[in-house]
């Protein structure tokens, strides 16, 4: 009898011990999505009325915008038109090149541009090339920046860089150089990201190139033809995302098309 009495203790002792050590359930996976739009506008004429039809008719979370440094009022005025806001940094015209539009009913919780590569030397045939200083060669192309908004809230946030790098590094060995320097450091950005990560813009080189090498260790990437036959307007993300509705949309004033990708991940 008092062996028993001993064990029915033991036991409802036992009981509060197995209460206090029960694993909660984990919570279940969510999908979350963004669409997000990459557009190189070029010298397209009408950029104004380019971008409100762009936004009207896709109406994204985010568009990142390449070559809109001398036109930031345009841009500012297509935004306000529309109920989006309109992301310029400005400490220097270099990394206005780019611009990020956010919707408006997007929370913000942080905007900011980081540098991939300086002011270089490439060769004297390349776009947007210049002398550095009076005198200087007409050889220089200037810094080069990774421009990014966060956007989000309620536990989850994404963070979504635009960028725009060297032309002609298939064609001349000191462009490959600083190609595959703004690749690397595109890369580092990417993977250093507590946010959700999303870069996106004018690779000037296709995904699959082994110009693309360094990001592609790393992320993913969503495009269609967007210059001509090429693929160089890029989306990229983590790699366990997934995309839908990729296109490179026509009938845009740009000699690139802008392209288009709608990117879920499951946290």
């Amino acid at each position: 009898m008092k062996h028993s009495r001993r064990k029915t203790l033991a036991l409802a002792l036992l009981v509060p011990f197995a209460t206090l050590v029960t694993v909660p359930a984990a919570e279940a996976a969510t999908e979350r999505t963004i669409k997000v739009v990459t557009y190189n506008v070029g010298d397209a004429g009408g950029l104004k009325a380019d971008l409100v039809r762009l936004i009207e008719t896709e109406r994204p979370a985010v568009i990142g915008l390449q070559e809109v440094a001398d036109r930031e009022a345009v841009v500012k005025e297509a935004a306000a038109a529309t109920g989006y806001v309109a992301i310029y940094e400005s400490d220097r015209r270099a990394v206005k090149h780019n611009a990020i539009l956010v919707r408006g009913n997007m929370t913000i919780t942080g905007h900011g541009a980081g540098e991939i590569s300086p002011a270089a030397k490439v060769d004297p045939s390349t776009p947007g090339t210049g002398p550095a200083e009076p005198g200087d060669c007409g050889c220089w192309v200037p810094p080069k920046y990774v421009n990014w908004v966060r956007v989000g809230g309620a536990g989850f946030e994404w963070v979504v860089g635009v960028v725009h790098l060297t032309p002609s590094a298939q064609r001349f060995d000191l462009n490959r150089e600083l190609h595959n320097l703004q690749v690397r450091n595109t890369a580092d950005w990417f993977s250093s990201r507590a946010a959700e990560p999303i870069v996106m813009g004018d690779f000037n080189a296709e995904p699959g190139s082994d110009l693309m090498t360094g990001l592609r260790r790393v992320a993913g990437s969503y495009s269609a033809p967007s210059h001509g036959t090429r693929s160089i307007d890029h989306v990229w993300a983590k790699k366990d995302s997934t995309g839908s509705e990729v296109d490179a949309l026509g009938g845009y004033g740009s000699d690139h098309r802008p392209v288009r990708a709608r990117v879920t991940v499951t946290r």
